[in-house]
């Protein structure tokens, strides 16, 4: 009876004041809506790979390397191929091991239907006993033990087949071979790095290998996209094998690793931990992210708590009389509180619906812009729902707590004298308030600007090369190589073609360890091996600094020369003199010995967030797996239908596939893309929901000083002198604001930035142009009601005086 009667009198106050209750539960609905978005993406981050039966005994097997006095320390989640079973055949301590290996876009034929897929990969046969990924069909122990087995997911057997059985039949990899399917799988949920729709055998991997005579399982410095987990047996930590690891590298290449002089380590990294740990634990961290997120999500909603505390208690005046009256009347302290917390669980249980609205409506958005699958209710979902309860109860007892303290306090002999004056405590804290909400807008809003800047620098940035109207063809039959790049260069728009192995803006494929000729292992480094015919250079625009382009007419360059980047000449310890000099390429037990005929510009394969890495050019055509074309300036959409024409005139089998270089450096940036959207949905929120609490806490000050105001005006004030006496107190705060705030969003930043080998620095204007954007929608929000309360006629202000 107690509590309904207090619900009623919350109604109706907050019926009383309709403004301040919209400017209170829409504020305080948009940073719930906020925050609920941010926990499901959180959520979903924190979840990856972590459904496995056995995920606390299942760890990703990682490198590290440092070469002779290096001070750096390279961190790789690609393993030897030969790692996976001798690490199990070795070390007692393994239960079971998988090898993934994941090649490139590759081609399945069905029939007719012939699909590139990027999804693909090869597993070794325990695949599907150590991972929780469910067969529909087929045994999880033979599946993927016999060579061209082949696992398809339901929706891959349903675009390769309909409606048709799947089992046993045959499916056509590339141009080499076919395999049969094996088995059925569920298809893999959204939180798994394994995001693999056909899975061929390793034993497949191995035996096509081995028609060329590579025999993989020999090859311990060969890592390609090659990764390694392992399943320790229930007693064992990656603590108790470190000892069992440092023998087993020892033991394997432990004698080669003196030679280069390079340290190396295995590691083992906890499955749950490789989506933020790409590289492995000691590797690139996107931990820190998270809690950014998190950060902003607390930001959002105590910004709108501060909105509900500030509006309550500078209206403390016109509730004094209110609770003067029932303290006279016999209630208690904590009666009192109690009225007031339900006003503000009220508040907080409204803007909760309205915030569900929010989110139903902004979630495919929301998804879009993270490239996620999030869902906002599941009936099974205790977490979620127990978060939403915790959000909505948290919510109320913060934004309700101060105001409900503070008026519960107040003494009824005094306010109903009349003698209620807000103390200055009250005052510096309502203004400390409204300097927290502007500092944590002001600090979004700056840190928006810079990912921004940073990325309009990436995509600015000249790379070396020539990236405009580039084009990579990808070509999955070296024998019509030739042929096609020549019918391409007889196109009226293709301006030059070259064959090489590796991808334009993506970086290479193979790195090898490279020294001057004659000099011992230790004294070299691995550099990136490019292997293309005689016209990179022409094509992509990578600039000469010194000597010559190779020459067709010079027998000597297809097998006694190098052109080498600056960053190479710098390794090899050649400053303007490198032209001439004789260098060595070891891939393997092999070397190819070469002069330097040229060095270029270093120029960036890799995302600008990488160093440029020491780059050795030869000439060997044999090793094709992409044609770049330079296209001429014009319509590209009808030139390259002629050149997907021209294709399939000399390749019908095999379908066309290709991408715009520029589209394939822009992808190395998604991540920062998304950061930079969400800091500038989430900087724009808190200053809506900040301005929105300053209309309100101006419209209150102002009526509280109605008086004042008219006896300036019969004084002779103008319009203007009276909004500017309403506008600077506030503007104070807000200038506070954005002082606290920019050392803050800086120090930040140069934190973010520093991860980066091409960075900007966070100029000075950044922070006036934020200052001043904030200043002017402080500004244009306070104005709105300091001059209204300005134009009030004087005399309607003084009748009751």
């Amino acid at each position: 009876m107690m509590f309904r009667n207090y619900f009623k009198v919350a109604i109706r106050h907050l019926q009383r004041h309709k403004f301040i209750t919209v400017i209170n539960i829409s504020g305080l609905a948009v940073g719930m809506a906020c925050c609920m978005l941010i926990v499901l993406y959180v959520r979903d981050e924190l979840s990856f790979d972590k459904f496995h039966p056995h995920a606390d005994h299942l760890y990703r097997v990682t490198t590290s390397s440092t070469r002779g006095s290096s001070n750096t320390t390279e961190h790789d989640a690609a393993t030897q191929f030969p790692i996976g079973p001798n690490l199990k055949k070795d070390i007692s301590g393994i239960k079971e091991a998988v090898r993934i290996y994941a090649p490139d876009n590759t081609l399945f034929t069905v029939g007719d239907k012939k699909i590139w897929d990027a999804h693909t990969g090869y597993a070794d046969a325990p695949f599907f006993q150590v991972f929780n990924f469910p067969l529909l069909e087929g045994n999880p122990a033979t599946v993927l033990k016999e060579p061209y087995s082949i696992v398809l997911t339901e929706s891959a057997a349903k675009r390769y087949f309909g409606n048709e059985p799947a089992m046993g039949k045959m499916i056509k990899v590339g141009n080499d071979y076919s395999c049969t399917v094996t088995g059925i799988a569920k298809d893999f949920p959204a939180n798994t790095d394994l995001r693999l729709t056909m899975i061929q055998s390793y034993a497949t991997l191995i035996t096509q290998n081995l028609k060329t005579d590579n025999r993989l399982e020999q090859q311990w410095f060969l890592f390609g996209n090659n990764v390694t987990y392992v399943q320790l047996e229930e007693h064992q930590t990656p603590a108790h094998l470190t000892k069992a690891l440092n023998t087993f590298v020892s033991t394997h290449i432990g004698g080669i690793l003196k030679r280069l002089n390079i340290q190396f380590s295995l590691e083992l990294q906890p499955v749950g931990n490789v989506h933020l740990h790409p590289q492995g634990d000691k590797g690139v961290d996107n931990s820190p992210m998270i809690w950014l997120y998190i950060a902003i999500a607390a930001f959002l909603i105590l910004i709108a708590c501060i909105n509900f505390m500030n509006l309550t208690t500078a209206r403390a005046q016109e509730r004094a009389k209110e609770v003067g009256l029932r303290k006279v009347l016999g209630a208690e302290r904590k009666s009192l509180i109690l009225q007031f917390l339900t006003e503000s669980l009220v508040i907080s249980i409204a803007s909760f619906l309205l915030a569900i609205v929010l989110v139903v409506a902004l979630l495919p958005t929301f998804n879009t812009i993270t490239g996620k699958e999030l869902h906002l209710l599941s009936f099974a979902d205790a977490f979620l729902y127990t978060s939403i309860l915790l959000l909505v109860l948290g919510v109320g007892l913060i934004a309700g707590s101060y105001p409900a303290l503070y008026l519960s306090g107040l003494i009824p002999v005094r306010v109903l004298k009349g003698n209620f004056i807000t103390s200055g405590s009250r005052v510096l804290v309502r203004q400390g308030l409204v300097v927290a909400q502007f500092a944590v807008a002001v600090a979004l809003i700056i840190s928006t600007v810079v990912v921004f800047s940073q990325l309009r620098y990436w995509q600015t940035k000249n790379l070396g090369f020539d990236k405009e109207h580039l084009v990579n063809v990808y070509v999955s039959n070296n024998s019509k190589a030739a042929l096609l790049k020549t019918s391409f260069l007889n196109l009226s728009g293709v301006k030059h073609a070259s064959m090489h192995n590796f991808l334009m803006g993506s970086g290479v494929f193979s790195n090898n360890p490279v020294m001057r000729e004659g000099a011992e292992d230790k004294d070299g480094f691995v550099a990136g091996i490019i292997q293309s015919d005689f016209d990179l250079l022409k094509t992509t625009g990578i600039k000469l600094v010194s000597g010559r382009d190779f020459n067709p007419a010079l027998a000597t360059d297809s097998s006694d020369a190098f052109i080498i980047n600056q960053a190479a000449a710098r390794q090899l310890g050649y400053k303007d003199d490198a032209v001439g000099k004789r260098i060595e390429w070891r891939p393997g037990y092999m070397s190819r010995h070469g002069t330097i005929v040229g060095v270029v510009e270093d120029f960036n394969l890799r995302s600008l967030q990488l160093p440029v890495e020491p780059i050795i050019y030869l000439v060997r055509s044999e090793e094709v797996g992409i044609i770049t074309l330079r296209l001429a300036p014009g319509d590209h959409k009808a030139l390259m239908k002629r050149v997907e024409e021209t294709w399939n005139s000399i390749i019908p089998e095999t379908p066309f596939n290709f991408s715009f270089v520029e589209n394939d450096i822009q992808q190395q940036y998604a991540s920062e893309r998304t950061l930079g959207k969400l800091f500038g949905i989430f900087s724009g929120l808190a200053i809506f929901i900040a301005c929105m609490g300053l209309l309100g806490l101006s419209m209150l000050i102002a009526r509280q000083r109605t008086k004042e105001i008219g006896i300036r005006k019969v004084l002779g004030a103008s319009v203007a002198n009276i909004s500017l006496l309403l506008s600077k107190d506030f503007l104070k705060l807000v200038l506070i604001g954005i002082c606290i705030a920019s050392p803050i969003a800086w120090y930040g930043m140069e934190k973010w930035l520093q991860h980066f080998a091409f960075r900007i620095h966070v100029e000075w204007w950044v922070f006036v142009l934020t200052a001043a954007v904030v200043t002017v929608i402080a500004l244009c929000t306070i104005s709105l009601q300091s001059i209204r309360s300005a134009l009030i006629n004087p005399v309607k202000s003084l009748r009751s005086e």
